[in-house]
């Protein structure tokens, strides 16, 4: 039997779908017309664990740019229900920063409430430009399991990852690059969407700093976003006060079947945004 709080969590999750069902139809754009100067004019999709903050907080100190106030509203999900001001006032109308953006890991996960996150950003605010930021597949499940596992308590072994229903949509299936690009895709044009690779924020920030500013609109000036020529760290996996949980260990098995799924996807995303093949190393 269900809990109390799980058939809360369930109705919630209900009311969320249908105020997005009906925001889909058109019944909410004349609420959302109200904020129109306030709200994003860019958003960074994710991938969680792919240093989507460390983008956002260096992206937030350009003269330019705004990052919400909350680093992750998840707005065109699960927080749906606060309602447009509530998401209007993560930014201010303000002429000094006209581009406005935002980080949200979630957009790019598989869970229910997400499923019409592109078409609803499209619906509102249309083919605004988007970041994805991808990590070798592997690296960035165990950077996940490991930030969940020092959140929660619930969070599952990480030898279950792939018997565990929840780590499997939570951890796995958020290193299905190319599936969640394809999501996108189909309600956005490849210009309006921006591919970089935690590797090359870490081994290129100068030129990829300057891609993603010219991509948003940006005037393309890295002065004062990088921390000794670096993307400042944020939120690493282990920190605040989750540093004692130590990175999993991978049995032979448990490594070969999670390359043998998520591999074929991870290639077909980097001939898709024109990278070779062999971009990540699976040995």
């Amino acid at each position: 039997m269900a809990s109390g709080a799980e058939r809360r969590g369930w109705l919630e999750g209900w009311r969320c779908r249908q105020q997005i069902h009906r925001s889909l139809q058109g019944k909410h754009d004349r609420i959302a017309a109200i904020h129109r100067a306030q709200l994003p004019s860019f958003i960074i999709i994710g991938a969680a664990k792919s240093a989507t903050t460390s983008l956002a907080t260096a992206l937030g100190c350009h003269p330019d740019i705004q990052i919400s106030q909350s680093m992750e509203p998840k707005f065109f999900g699960r927080n749906y229900l606060r309602g447009w001001e509530w998401y209007a006032n993560q930014f201010e109308a303000d002429p000094r920063r006209p581009l406005r953006g935002e980080a949200s890991t979630m957009y790019s996960s598989s869970y229910g409430s997400y499923a019409r996150t592109p078409e609803l950003i499209h619906h509102h605010l249309g083919s605004i430009p988007l970041i994805y930021l991808t990590r070798h597949p592997l690296r960035r499940i165990e950077s996940h399991w490991r930030h969940w596992r020092g959140r929660s308590k619930h969070c599952p072994p990480f030898d279950q990852l792939l018997r565990s229903p929840r780590l499997r949509q939570r951890v796995v299936d958020a290193s299905l690059y190319h599936q969640q690009w394809q999501r996108y895709r189909r309600w956005f044009p490849q210009q309006s969407m921006l591919s970089i690779t935690t590797e090359e924020l870490s081994t290129q920030p100068q030129s990829s700093l300057q891609q993603i500013l010219s991509f948003i609109g940006a005037t393309p000036d890295c002065s004062g976003l990088l921390e000794k020529g670096k993307l400042p760290l944020m939120n690493p996996a282990g920190s605040k006060g989750r540093r004692d949980v130590a990175a999993p260990s991978w049995s032979d098995e448990l490594k070969q079947q999670t390359i043998d799924l998520i591999r074929p996807d991870s290639e077909r995303f980097l001939a898709s945004t024109g990278r070779p093949i062999n971009t990540w190393a699976w040995d």
